[in-house]
């Protein structure tokens, strides 16, 4: 019983096959039990009947001359004795005429009965004296097909449940454990955690449908895993993608102007936390737009991509580099200071004018001008930009391949 207990309980599946087991076999059994005892009783009322009628034939000689004599007394004396055999519930006994001579018993207009003549022989002429009518009693065979059906039905009640918990005891093992597996596995399943496979039996029955069935979905289930990984994996990737087109110049693959501009305020706001110092260049290509009238686009292009990969080369990690307009370049130096903000300018002019390129004369090289500064306690980064952007014409004013900074950060050096 606590197996049960505990399965109903634990079961919504179980409860709903034991009572539809318990339902069906209880209509059954009603109706079969019906049957069997509607045949029962009506053979009863057979038997009954002929039990009666016997009787009756065994006393209606005497009880036919006593018609005849008209021996009321005698009549009475032999209707009562065939009343006290308890198979009537009323006798009447009638004359020629069809007056009642006696009558024993109650009226039951719905009892089952019969009449039966009563004639008499005499020199070999017959005539009708009377007549004898019967209801037999039929209320304890009604009884009695009561009682039976009482105890049939609740012996297989018992049976039925008990076979019913058989029943279902089997079709848990075989069927509703494993969907319980099956339905918990699946709830708890997500396909972006890690994988757990559904537990699988080893014994003598792991070929069975049931087992194979788990084993699908576990199959399956490791599919979908895989599959939202492999997803998760090119929606992280794709979306790398985009950020990078996003925030990276598409020709030279350096920050274009929004994502240099967010790096420089990120950085300033970072220095007036710590309490350091950032530098900032403006750098642009000496004759740039000779170069595409007289070269064309694509060897342009060449040139910015080239210039770019040798900038890069010659910033830490710390530092960005960022394309602004066309041949337009920025950096941003965390930790400025005079000497190392000189020197950078110094080594990526000399890195760039180191760069070959086939479609230009062997004399002609490619020079680049710059102006920096340093940003101020007080101000803000496009503010630091703009100066260092006067700070850029005024070296291309100066016949440019030069840099210029602050008078009061570096006094003006021209190489």
């Amino acid at each position: 019983m606590a197996f049960l207990s505990k399965l109903i309980n634990t079961s919504r599946l179980s409860r709903v096959l034991l009572i539809r087991i318990l339902l069906f076999s209880g209509l059954f059994t009603v109706t079969i039990t019906a049957v069997q005892l509607s045949l029962n009783y009506q053979n009863e009322i057979e038997e009954l009947q002929k039990k009666s009628k016997q009787r009756v034939n065994s006393s209606s000689g005497h009880l036919t001359r006593s018609t005849w004599e008209l021996d009321t007394q005698q009549v009475i004396l032999i209707a009562g004795d065939l009343f006290q055999s308890g198979l009537f519930k009323s006798i009447t006994v009638k004359g020629k005429d069809g007056f009642t001579i006696v009558f024993l018993g109650e009226k039951d207009i719905k009892a089952q009965g019969w009449r039966q003549p009563l004639i008499f022989g005499f020199r070999g002429r017959f005539t009708t004296v009377g007549a004898i009518e019967v209801k037999i009693d039929i209320d304890p065979i009604k009884q009695k097909i009561m009682d039976e059906f009482i105890i049939i039905l609740i012996s297989q009640f018992i049976k039925t449940f008990f076979v019913s918990i058989f029943i279902l005891f089997i079709i848990h093992n075989l069927v509703i454990r494993h969907l319980n597996e099956i339905s918990n596995w699946l709830n708890s399943f997500k396909p972006e955690s890690s994988f757990s496979p559904l537990a699988l039996e080893t014994d003598k029955g792991s070929d069975s449908e049931m087992v194979k069935l788990k084993s699908a979905i576990s199959e399956m289930g490791q599919q979908v895993h895989k599959h939202t990984i492999g997803l998760e994996k090119a929606v992280a990737e794709r979306t790398a993608e985009l950020e990078k087109l996003a925030y990276t110049d598409s020709l030279t693959g350096i920050a274009n102007r929004n994502a240099f501009f967010q790096a420089s305020n990120e950085e300033l706001s970072r220095s007036r936390r710590l309490s350091y110092d950032i530098g900032v260049m403006m750098l642009d290509l000496d004759h740039f737009k000779a170069i595409n009238d007289t070269y064309g686009h694509d060897a342009g292009d060449e040139v910015l991509k080239q210039v770019s990969k040798a900038m890069s080369n010659c910033l830490r990690k710390e530092d960005t580099l960022g394309r602004i307009g066309g041949e337009e370049f920025a950096i941003i130096t965390p930790g400025a200071d005079k000497g190392g903000m000189h020197k950078l300018a110094s080594r990526l002019q000399q890195s760039i004018a180191l760069l070959n390129f086939p479609f230009l004369p062997e004399d002609k090289n490619i020079t680049v001008s710059i102006g920096y500064t340093k940003i101020s306690n007080d101000e803000n980064f496009k503010a630091a930009l703009k100066r260092a952007d006067v700070h850029l014409y005024t070296a291309k004013a100066s016949g440019r391949n030069t840099f210029i900074t602050d008078k009061g950060f570096v006094p003006s050096i021209v190489n």
